[in-house]
């Protein structure tokens, strides 16, 4: 069997009888730790002859992969010192206060990202030779340490070209938090993601729980001084103000335009019964009624047909305005005032240099819905840490499998050199 080479003796031990898998495995690992306890006794007797007497054991017992390992450690009282010594803590490091070892626990923390602690904690007892484990509140706990070591954001900026930041999406959500069993209320769950072509592979540039959208920027602003050439949002109030610089390109998601009027005409006073004329004016915005895979079928060199689309989203707009008089309307009035400008700026850029611009933030809802579907729907409440370190753990796992997979593996201890041991007796174990 391999074991890492530089991992402590008792996890070498752990992940080669783990790999080994035999018959009696926890019965062949206490026996050579009772080995190692013998001889280390041994030595001390040799080495110090009455200096130690013995004081009873103590009985100590670890949750392994193979299985539940019990061992009543002897005790010895130091005379000259006036103290207690272990002699099997003496020949090598023993887990403090860790029953249950990590490899035991990396399947479940793995089932945590994607449904609950609770099933996770079905799944790590389904798995155990002896069909137990350990409760959810220790996945739990132990889960934040793992996701800790889980980074969606990688330093990418000695990466020669285009950075990923050159097209940004930004979106925010509200999410419950407690502490200590008492609700503290809605705070703030954002994300922002980002591409090197305006629709190459999104790559996470900022995540966070309760932070607002500038101190969102100032990180940004140090991991990337060159602002955005495109920043694509659904409309929330900040984003542009804080993301943007002079130069980018605001689009707003349209989508979200779509769906935003009747909310807009909601917060007016109008009701569903009398939205309808003025849904039915803006329907006659085609600017606003094209989707990404209509964008690209349109020929960037056709500039005619491309002026006359934006002629007829501007006159569109300048209809629907006349039925907006600012008294009587003035949400749903800033609402469209908003969309003329940055709802349109796709079509002007493509005029302008040909190049297509995402229209929506549709590829940003996909990475969100799979997590908020884990933070606001399977867990309802949350700490300010464990909801970021899930936030973290479902955006690698989601994005980056392979990242994920490697972290595993360290904790495993595939990721370092390793060694091959031969086991033929307990005594050639102790020696190798």
């Amino acid at each position: 069997m391999t074991i890492p080479e530089t991992a402590s003796l008792f996890q070498a031990l752990t992940l080669a009888f783990w790999r080994f898998q035999g018959l009696a495995a926890t019965t062949l690992f206490t026996a050579v730790l009772q080995a190692i306890e013998a001889r280390a006794r041994a030595e001390l007797d040799a080495q110090f002859p009455g200096r130690f007497r013995h004081k009873g054991r103590q009985p100590r017992q670890w949750q392994l992969p193979f299985g539940r390992v019990r061992l009543p450690l002897v005790k010895l009282w130091d005379r000259l010192a006036q103290r207690t010594v272990y002699p099997l803590k003496e020949a090598l490091d023993l887990p403090a206060r860790v029953r249950w070892s990590e490899e035991t626990l990396l399947p479940g923390y793995r089932l945590a990202v994607i449904q609950s602690f609770r099933q996770s904690q079905k799944a790590v007892r389904g798995m155990a030779p002896d069909g137990r484990a350990p409760s959810h509140h220790t996945l739990h706990r132990r889960f934040q340490d793992f996701a800790a070591q889980l980074d969606p954001v990688p330093d990418l900026t000695h990466r020669p070209g285009p950075k990923p930041s050159a097209y940004q999406q930004a979106d925010g959500t509200k999410l419950k938090l407690q502490a200590g069993g008492h609700n503290l209320g809605p705070t703030d769950l954002r994300l922002v993601v980002g591409s090197r072509t305006p629709l190459g592979p999104l790559e996470v540039l900022d995540y966070s729980v309760g932070d607002s959208w500038e101190a969102i920027a100032e990180r940004l602003r140090r991991r990337f001084p060159t602002p955005p050439k495109v920043l694509v949002s659904d409309g929330e109030e900040g984003i542009p103000e804080a993301l943007a610089g002079p130069e980018t390109l605001p689009q707003r998601c349209l989508v979200h335009a779509r769906r935003g009027l009747p909310f807009a005409l909601y917060q007016d006073g109008v009701k569903k019964a009398g939205q309808g004329p003025i849904k039915a004016a803006f329907e006659r915005i085609p600017g606003l009624q094209i989707c990404q895979a209509e964008l690209a079928r349109l020929d960037p060199t056709d500039t005619a047909a491309l002026q006359e689309l934006l002629a007829a989203s501007e006159r569109a707009f300048a209809a629907i305005k006349r039925k907006l008089p600012v008294d009587r309307f003035p949400h749903t009035r800033r609402y469209v005032l908003g969309l003329i400008q940055d709802g349109l700026t796709y079509l002007r850029h493509l005029l302008a240099t040909g190049q297509p611009l995402p229209l929506s933030t549709n590829r940003l809802e996909s990475i969100w819905s799979r997590v908020l579907l884990r933070l606001k729907q399977i867990g309802r409440r949350w700490s300010a840490s464990g909801a970021l370190h899930m936030l973290a753990a479902c955006l690698v796992y989601a994005l980056h499998p392979e990242r994920y997979a490697a972290i595993e593996a360290a904790v495993r201890g595939d990721d370092r050199p390793h060694v091959s041991i031969l086991i033929t007796s307990l005594e050639t174990a102790w020696a190798s």
